[in-house]
């Protein structure tokens, strides 16, 4: 990777931060702290969120996500916090009642315009299982066959054709071999991503309890 890009990562790195810190998180570069971490994402401070950054014009979707899951299941091997069967478990979309599941995502931008938040489809839909009915039905996933389409245009003019104020809109479509993914407006993912943390929080709670 040249200078240029290396910066230019930083540089998204650090505004993702500031965005997170705004929806209040406090997140930092893992590099400040941790060097070259290998399976670890580029920023940490999101709990049970493994996070690739991606500040670019033109991103590979596809290969970002394949990298953010890839780390994931490395990070959560080398943790010993879950067996094979876990992991397998859990990148297969089944659910099992845990809170060491960890979900990867790709947080991209381009310049001048809005973070997006994109997972795997079945990600998303353990981080919609557990949202009460009211934020449920502020949220329209539209499903969008095509492999040949601009994400982020989409999103937009699906966004602007929705007439109630602080609708949730998500796309849905195919990219790489079999897979789905979601993508949303950062904020918007937040506001869902919050609601579904104080679940798993509770959930932690009561695994500590039994033991």
């Amino acid at each position: 990777m040249g200078l240029y890009s290396r910066n230019r990562g930083k540089r998204g790195e650090r505004l993702w931060c500031s965005f997170c810190r705004e929806q209040g998180y406090d997140v930092h570069r893992t590099a400040q702290y941790r060097g070259n971490t290998g399976a670890a994402g580029d920023v940490e401070g999101i709990p049970y969120i493994h996070c690739e950054v991606k500040y670019v014009q033109a991103l590979n979707i596809a290969k970002a996500m394949e990298q953010s899951d890839h780390d994931t299941k490395a990070m959560l091997l080398m943790s010993g916090k879950m067996t094979p069967e876990l992991v397998k478990a859990w990148e297969t979309g089944e659910h099992f009642e845990t809170s060491q599941v960890i979900l990867p995502i790709v947080a991209s931008k381009r310049a001048k315009e809005d973070w997006l938040v994109t997972m795997y489809a079945w990600h998303f839909v353990t981080l919609i299982s557990i949202l009460d009915n009211d934020t449920l039905d502020n949220l329209t996933v539209i499903h969008k066959p095509s492999k040949r389409f601009s994400v982020r245009k989409f999103l937009h003019e699906a966004a602007c054709m929705e007439s109630d104020e602080g609708r949730i809109v998500a796309v849905k479509y195919p990219r790489g071999d079999n897979a789905s993914l979601v993508t949303m407006y950062a904020e918007d993912w937040f506001t869902l991503y919050r609601e579904w943390e104080a679940g798993m929080d509770l959930k932690r709670r009561a695994e500590r309890e039994e033991h």
